[in-house]
């Protein structure tokens, strides 16, 4: 079987950063074109086109990753699928639940595969911390914690994502669903979210208070709060299981710690490094990677 040919719709910060590098390194690939208004031919090495239908015809794609604004993504995914082309979509899916249906439809009915960038899952802590769920020292998973405070600037809210009022739900918190997914096994069969906007009722959805209900009376609890002016935490979770807990964090982080164990009264030293992420399981105060 030869190379899956790929063209990219979208030649933004994320495709710069994420998908093009991640394309030129996966072998079974060859991208054969990007599609952008604002991109010229010669800033890529790459065909570049001024339509999604003029690649299609053109370049001839077995697969197209769509990397745009979410308000997009549903056109641009019904043009592939009705031209009988696999779809590589990013995160946030589409915009209602009816398009959600409608998409799935067409891709059974094409023929055709819609995949949806959920990458955390994918992520080393997060496989590291799956892979202790049902073993001896974890037991079962009972309860998961998530947790993020963002300090939100002009920066951060540059582009689309500064004008959507579903910023942070929308945008970040289907990474923290999908995660509930992924650790317990199964889909949830209740959710219930609160979304207060304190201090500004015509702004965005910076705090999220999501509850996630799933089979055996366990529970995931979400809070995503972005009206935080104090220490950027991107993403924390907390598992707790039969025998013991583990905590992920997500983002580099250099720390020496002092302290006194509050079961054995013992003080303590540690020096932590993660230059991406940890991982680490804990039975009381004892803690191991």
């Amino acid at each position: 079987m030869g190379k899956l040919r790929i063209g990219v719709v979208g030649l933004g910060a994320a495709a710069k950063n994420i998908h093009l590098p991640a394309i030129r390194k996966t072998a079974g690939l060859e991208l054969v074109g990007g599609v952008d208004p604002a991109a010229t031919v010669d800033q890529h090495a790459f065909p570049v086109f001024a339509s999604l239908a003029e690649m299609l015809d053109k370049a001839t794609p077995d697969i197209v990753a769509i990397v745009t604004p979410p308000d997009s993504h549903y056109p641009l995914i019904c043009e592939c699928l009705d031209a009988g082309v696999h779809v590589f979509c990013e995160k946030p899916f589409v915009e209602t639940l009816e398009q959600g249906h409608d998409v799935i439809a067409r891709a059974a009915a094409a023929d055709r595969h819609v995949v949806v960038n959920n990458e955390f899952r994918f992520m080393n802590v997060h496989e590291a911390a799956y892979d202790r769920i049902g073993t001896d020292d974890f037991g079962d998973l009972l309860f998961i914690s998530i947790h993020q405070t963002f300090f939100v600037t002009e920066e951060t809210e540059a582009g689309w994502r500064g004008e959507s009022k579903r910023r942070t739900c929308f945008e970040f918190g289907t990474h923290a669903l999908d995660l509930c997914r992924y650790f317990f096994g199964e889909e949830p069969s209740r959710i219930s979210a609160r979304m207060p906007k304190p201090g500004r009722p015509e702004g965005a959805d910076y705090l999220n208070l999501i509850q996630m209900e799933f089979s055996g009376d366990r529970v995931a609890h979400i809070t995503l709060d972005r009206l935080s002016r104090g220490p950027h935490r991107y993403l924390d979770i907390r598992l707790d299981g039969t025998q013991s807990c583990i905590e992920t964090r997500l983002g580099g982080q250099a720390e020496v710690a002092f302290g006194i164990r509050g079961g054995s009264k013992k003080p303590y030293m540690r020096l932590d490094f993660a230059p991406s992420g940890s991982a680490h399981l804990y039975q009381g105060d004892k803690r191991r990677k």
